[in-house]
């Protein structure tokens, strides 16, 4: 990119004040342990969690790519290029954690402001998390579909519903029009606004809940004079002027909702996307992961059952007001989802391809088959390391899933007993009991890029279409009780029914232009 381009003064400042809530969980992560934990979140001087401002401008950076291509997005977000390189127009602020009456815990709480801290029940609940957080436990799964050798880790979340107030700047000529901040800020209600790790596994999910903006010429001293009486605080918005939430038409993008109730589920609002519907009810007893505590009445003198449904506790907002959820909530999370539809899915697409068992497929260097370019394509694959004269594989997936929250429901205490498989007997000290959730709706929003998908498809040497009809088909097979969720599946658990709706079905558009090569 050349810079022979004449210097044009910037004495327009546009700022943007925005409130965005984690709709699920979220997992921005340091990157390294804490020495007790696989993983530790990103905290500011206050020890609260904080989102990074590159983490941020990261993310915009690669929307704002895919809608415009590398060369625009360089003259926005700056680039170097060896001895050639330009600055950044745009300003992107740390996101403060809002206290429980929508104020941001900016700078560094001294004094008076510190017993906030200790206070409010927002602030102190996300300092407690740093001793004792929220984890998800993962583990790595073989071919087989059985557990991987080392394969178990832990990720730490922030629960869902907390707000981050931040703020944007970028400088204009005078003689600019807002186009610029205008297409800018419509990237705040892109459904591919997701911060932080395990974005395509159910965490990350942001949505924009207030907007404020202002322009000021600092040509004009009255102007120069009424943005240093704005503050630092990203979340006071007294001279500035409220905006409707930004409105993104994605209509390269597909958007569905896994449907396990008859209730609407938040949308993205004015987006252009596939909205479908499928009607999943659970007819049996299921349970997904370990969890801590009960979701039945226990009595002084009975004893915790030794296998628990997972729980959480989100935060909720009435008025402006925040608080933590007293009532736990059921948990699905979206890598149960994922795993079982990507296993599912490279069956039917080994299946439709006419890749039988008894032929020999590539293996990657544990000598693992690799999965269905189908699969590859939809779902990602991870990243090894490089080989001698190999370049390193690794693809981020095309597949959003949410993790969803389900209300309490009934549930079932079952005892079991470890048999001697050699006597028949009852071994000794091997009496456990688990607790199940018995029936149950919930809704699973799922996201697709299908621009995205359309490059992946060519790159792995497969078609949309193909993808398509491989991930219906598992779908099919989990609507139709033929694939089951959660624990004990073997054993009758974790069976749903479902309706595919014809959204799904029908074909998929791909998008004419592709822009993606470009990022």
């Amino acid at each position: 990119m050349s810079t022979s381009s004449p210097v044009r003064i910037h004495s327009q400042l546009h700022i943007a004040r925005v409130v965005l809530e984690a709709v699920t969980p979220l997992s921005i992560s340091t990157g390294s342990p804490d020495g007790v934990f696989d993983s530790a979140l990103v905290r500011d001087a206050n020890d609260l969690p904080a989102i990074p401002a590159t983490s941020l401008a990261g993310v915009l950076r690669n929307l704002y790519t895919q809608q415009h291509r590398v060369e625009a997005a360089q003259r926005l977000f700056g680039y170097q290029d060896g001895d050639d390189g330009a600055a950044s127009r745009l300003h992107v602020g740390w996101g403060h954690l809002l206290d429980s009456r929508g104020r941001a815990a900016c700078g560094l709480l001294l004094g008076r402001e510190a017993q906030r801290l200790r206070d409010d029940p927002l602030l102190a609940d996300a300092r407690a998390q740093q001793d004792q957080p929220t984890l998800r436990n993962r583990v790595r799964l073989t071919h087989r579909g059985a557990a991987a050798d080392t394969g178990k880790f832990d990720r730490t979340v922030l629960p869902a519903g907390h707000r981050f107030a931040v703020e944007l700047r970028l400088w204009t000529a005078p003689d600019e029009t807002d186009d610029l901040w205008q297409s800018l800020l419509s990237l705040l209600g892109h459904p591919g606004l997701r911060l932080g790790g395990g974005v395509r596994a159910g965490l990350g999910r942001m949505c924009c809940i207030r907007l404020h903006t202002g322009r000021f010429d600092l040509r004009q001293p009255a102007q120069a004079q009424a943005l240093a009486r704005l503050g630092a605080d990203p979340s006071a918005t007294q001279g500035l002027d409220a905006r409707p939430i930004p409105q993104f038409p994605v209509a390269h993008w597909l958007d569905s909702t896994l449907r396990l109730d008859a209730r609407p589920m938040p949308q993205f609002p004015g987006v252009d996307r596939l909205d479908s519907t499928l009607s999943l009810d659970a007819h049996n007893l299921w349970r997904i992961g370990q969890g801590d505590v009960a979701i039945g009445n226990i009595g002084p003198d009975d004893k915790t059952p030794d296998l628990l449904p997972v729980t959480e506790r989100r935060v909720v907002w009435n008025n402006g007001r925040g608080q933590v959820n007293a009532q736990r909530e059921l948990l699905l999370p979206a890598t149960s989802l994922k795993g079982v539809l990507a296993h599912r899915m490279a069956f039917h697409a080994r299946r439709f391809a006419g890749r039988w068992a008894d032929q020999e497929h590539a293996r990657d260097r544990d000598g693992h088959p690799i999965p269905p370019p189908e699969v590859l394509a939809l779902f990602g694959q991870i990243k090894d390391k490089a080989e001698a004269g190999q370049a390193p594989q690794g693809w981020a997936g095309c597949l959003f899933i949410d993790d969803t929250y389900l209300p309490i429901h009934q549930s079932a205490r079952l005892m079991h007993n470890s048999i001697d498989r050699f006597t028949g007997g009852v071994r000794e000290h091997m009496l456990f009991e688990e607790e199940n959730v018995y029936g149950g709706q919930a809704a699973v929003h799922l996201s697709i890029d299908l621009l995205r998908l359309k490059w992946a498809a060519s790159v792995h040497g497969t078609t949309v279409a193909a993808i398509q009809k491989a991930f219906v088909a598992a779908l099919r097979d989990l609507g139709e009780g033929r694939l089951a969720l959660g624990a004990r599946s073997t054993s009758g658990n974790g069976f749903f029914r479902a309706d595919i709706p014809p959204e799904l079905t029908t074909a998929w558009p791909e998008p004419a232009s592709p822009q993606l090569e470009a990022a």
